[in-house]
């Protein structure tokens, strides 16, 4: 395992020295089991430069498969110590941006509340599948995510079914209709893509396309905030998760409107498969279920 987290560290940062202050151990020790690994592998794992390191092709493929066996070794180590002592761990969750909302923090408070001393850390992502990635590398813990992963390699609970709608200002032309078809939509601005928000595909147009509406008017926008915003002073309508827009539909600012288009999406909670979860985890997982039934979605 030390030779192992040698190679690791080296990789991610590209500087010998760099990886040995990390690892608390001196360079030429960092060497010495950096040199151990491509014995053992059998080939050359860094290329060395003028200035650092760098990871061969063949490192890269190693640490693919080997990053997982680290990670689970570290999870081992993990449910050890919380099965021989009382000693709390950090939980480390991924979520997407659109996720992030009062219903999520008043469940982590609980939780922390319920666990003293214990912490929490957050890596907020634009799109479902960064999250499983961050989880299959070992870099998260639990996943928030829309849609159920299929991967062998990742399990998941359902959390709630959540509402995505379409909005536009009160002044809008379609905001006085009681029904509005997918042909009126098809003619009107749109603030970002009139389809789920998340990703089909790296290229916008690509996505547009795949979806059916290439040639529709619209703005790359997808930050919620953005779309929000935009859409309420009238630049177009846009489809937003109802969660985010409860205070402007109650003021007025926008109206939602009765369209085809509105949609729920399935919110999963994922983890890597075999992980060990620990009592923090599952105190989370049951407080999301509670309140995401509770909450007005």
């Amino acid at each position: 395992m030390p030779e192992l987290k040698a190679v690791s560290t080296a990789a991610r940062l590209g500087s010998l020295s760099r990886a040995a202050n990390v690892l608390h151990i001196t360079q030429p020790a960092l060497s010495r089991r950096i040199a151990e690994a491509e014995k053992s592998v059998g080939v050359v794992l860094f290329e060395r430069l003028p200035r650092g390191v760098k990871a061969t092709e063949a490192c890269l493929a190693f640490l693919r498969h080997a990053e997982i066996a680290l990670t689970s070794i570290d999870e081992g180590i993990d449910a050890a110590l919380q099965m021989q002592s009382d000693k709390v761990h950090s939980l480390s969750i991924g979520l997407l941006e659109v996720l992030c909302d009062d219903t999520l923090t008043k469940c982590c408070r609980e939780v922390l509340t319920s666990f003293v001393g214990s912490s929490i850390s957050f890596s907020v992502s634009s799109w479902s599948s960064d999250i499983s990635a961050d989880l299959t590398s070992g870099k998260i813990k639990l996943g928030l995510r829309y849609r159920k992963d299929s991967s062998p390699q990742l399990e998941s609970i359902w959390i709630a079914d959540d509402p995505v709608i379409v909005v536009c200002a009160s002044s809008h032309p379609l905001a006085k209709n009681s029904e509005v078809t997918v042909e009126e939509l098809e003619q009107v601005q749109w603030v970002g893509a009139p389809m789920a928000i998340d990703r089909t595909s790296d290229n916008y147009d690509e996505g547009l396309r795949f979806l059916g509406f290439e040639g529709w008017k619209t703005m790359e926008v997808s930050t919620i905030h953005a779309r929000t915003k935009l859409s309420e002073a009238g630049f177009g309508v846009a489809l937003i998760r109802r969660a985010c827009v409860v205070d402007q539909l109650e003021a007025g600012s926008l109206v939602e409107l009765s369209t085809p288009l509105s949609l729920s999406i399935p919110i999963f909670l994922a983890w890597r498969r075999g992980a060990y979860l620990g009592r923090m985890a599952d105190k989370l997982i049951s407080e999301l279920r509670g309140a995401y039934t509770n909450a007005r979605l």
